[in-house]
């Protein structure tokens, strides 16, 4: 049984709760209460969030992440990126013990403060100071606008008491000691402390029912404790591999954030299958009227995510066992999130789809599919821009700094795509002058645009080859393989895409239906807040919408002005 089912019966997760309302205080300290009975609901030790145990991991397939979107982003920040950084220090900080405590039970909402307006990957660079007093502490400080740190949420609105890691340069008798974390109080449940200040960012578009404060935040000569410093306050030997290894919770990260993308596709899939079941239109024949399903152009994005989440499911467990594997260095396990999040990012735009087969309802955060959409695209960006992130990788996968596994069976399609893809870009770099040349203007405007295909490609054929060990539906299987060929039609034998996507659609069809049904008898209705799955919720709905009714007659009886 899922940790979160016994979640749905509190009042608090209630789905009036979730109509569409301007943002309020009262809005966001909801969806932190909310995060809050995540938190304790799963029972996440701190030894489970310090070892990435299978309780973990399990944390983040939890479907309560597409119920609320915006708690379940409160509850991931403040578990993997707070506390898991801790949770590296709490060992040699008995000091730290109580506060840790706090945050588990989550008394105490947990912040990570790395990005900078002005310094976003490049965080290495970023500005903040913390400079050693005399006396041992530190002054904080947000020197110039573009060393504010943005998106963090940090206003008294989420009405609890708020701690946040926070990144900054240290400075020692006016030497740079490198980027460290330090331990900073932002906020009680109602007013900022002294020299921080907070600017709430207007909510954003199409998350109005579930804002959450994300904020510029700047720091004016705060001081802070000797404490606070997580770390030594020696200067580093190697300053990149010291900023790594602090910041190594965001690679973990990149891959826990993406997982949402998985339940997002469930649900988005059981919201306009059970809508375009119910929906009717005139008969083809003019005999009577049809489910909207019977047409292939609404069966097919839903058949689309169906196929997405049946293969990404197994595809993002099996990353995670690589991701956890200590034979793997940090850079190829962080080439594993990499690669999976950029193959769900790049599935998850199907929502767009989904929201477009709902005609103007989908347009409504109400029925979720929209909302959805719109959350995952912020994970996308989170812990790392996913384009940012493929450049990265396709560039040190081409210039042999380390492999992914090779493909099990290199004469499938997907691996032979890859290849082509790979050893065409290959040779592009050879022909500029190779890698040598890698930040010259030839290499940005000939090799740049083909890292996010390239890694995409891997992502693939990984997906496809996990999802058939694991024994995923064929059907889905093989719709997936066939939607990752579509934009080359060459891929398949004889050109002949467009048949085989007929045949792999009517395959995949009553598999689909049986998974919806199944779904709703497992419970993954308890999940969907959407009044446009059944009559039943719809009627509802429409009777608790405000009402504005003509009581008083126009002149004469007629409306004014006739």
């Amino acid at each position: 049984m899922s940790f979160s089912q016994a979640l749905l019966e509190q009042d608090l997760w209630c789905g009036s709760k979730d109509k569409d309302e301007p943002a309020s205080p009262d809005r966001i300290a909801l969806h932190h209460k909310r995060a809050q009975s995540i938190c304790r609901q799963s029972g996440l030790s701190i030894d489970d969030i310090r070892d990435l145990t299978e309780k973990f991991w399990n944390f983040h397939f939890d479907l309560i992440g597409a119920r609320d979107p915006c708690a379940y982003i409160i509850a991931l920040i403040h578990v993997n990126l707070c506390i898991g950084t801790l949770a590296n220090f709490v060992g040699q900080r008995p000091d730290l013990s109580d506060l840790v405590e706090k945050l588990i039970n989550f008394d105490i909402c947990g912040q990570f403060m790395l990005t900078e307006i002005g310094h976003g990957l490049d965080a290495r660079n970023l500005e903040t100071t913390a400079t050693l007093q005399p006396d041992g502490s530190f002054d904080l400080h947000t020197p110039n606008e573009a060393a504010a740190k943005a998106m963090p949420p940090t206003t008294p609105d989420g009405d609890i008491s708020r701690v946040a890691i926070v990144f900054a340069r240290l400075i020692v008798h006016g030497q740079d000691h490198g980027v460290k974390p330090f331990l900073v109080w932002l906020c009680d449940s109602s007013q900022m402390y002294r020299g921080i200040k907070s600017r709430a960012l207007p909510m954003r578009s199409g998350t109005a029912s579930k804002p959450l404060d994300h904020s510029i935040t700047t720091f004016n000569h705060v001081r802070l404790s000797p404490k606070a410093l997580l770390g030594p306050i020696s200067k580093p030997s190697d300053a990149r591999d010291d900023f790594l290894q602090h910041i190594w919770r965001v690679s973990i990260g990149t891959l826990s954030v993406s997982i949402l993308g998985v339940s997002v596709l469930k649900v988005g899939t059981h919201v306009a299958a059970l809508y375009s079941q119910r929906r009717t239109a005139a008969s083809p024949n003019g005999r009577g009227r049809v489910p909207i399903l019977s047409f292939s152009t609404q069966q097919r994005p839903i058949l689309d995510a169906w196929a997405y989440a049946t293969v990404l499911e197994p595809y993002a467990r099996w990353t995670v066992k690589q991701f956890m594997d200590p034979r793997h260095s940090r850079q190829v396990r962080h080439a594993f999130a990499t690669a999976f999040k950029a193959t769900i990012a790049r599935a998850t735009r199907v929502m767009n789809e989904l929201a477009e087969r709902c005609g103007w309802q989908g347009l409504f955060g109400y029925n979720q599919i929209s909302e959805l959409a719109l959350s995952f695209q912020g994970a996308s960006i989170a812990e790392g821009d996913t384009l940012v992130l493929c450049i990265r990788l396709a560039s040190e996968l081409l210039a042999s700094k380390y492999a992914l596994p090779s493909p099990h069976n290199p004469s499938t399609p997907l691996a032979q795509r890859e290849q082509s893809l790979t050893t065409a870009a290959r040779a592009k770099i050879a022909e500029l002058g190779g890698y040598g040349n890698h930040r010259g203007e030839a290499f940005n405007r000939h090799m740049l645009p083909r890292c996010r295909p390239l890694v995409e490609a891997i992502g693939h054929r990984m997906a496809y080859e996990a999802a058939q060990e694991a024994g995923a539906c064929a059907s889905a299987v093989g719709l997936f393989e066939l939607l990752c060929l579509e934009r080359e039609a060459g891929w398949v034998e004889g050109g002949r895409l467009e048949d085989a996507l007929v045949e792999a659609y009517d395959a995949a069809l009553p598999d689909m239906l049986e998974a919806v049904a199944a779904g709703e008898e497992a419970g993954v209705g308890g999940y969907v807040t959407a009044p446009i799955v059944s009559d039943e919720k719809w009627e509802a709905f429409v009777e608790g919408l405000p009402v504005f009714e003509g009581l008083v007659d126009g002149e004469g009886g007629c409306q004014p002005g006739f």
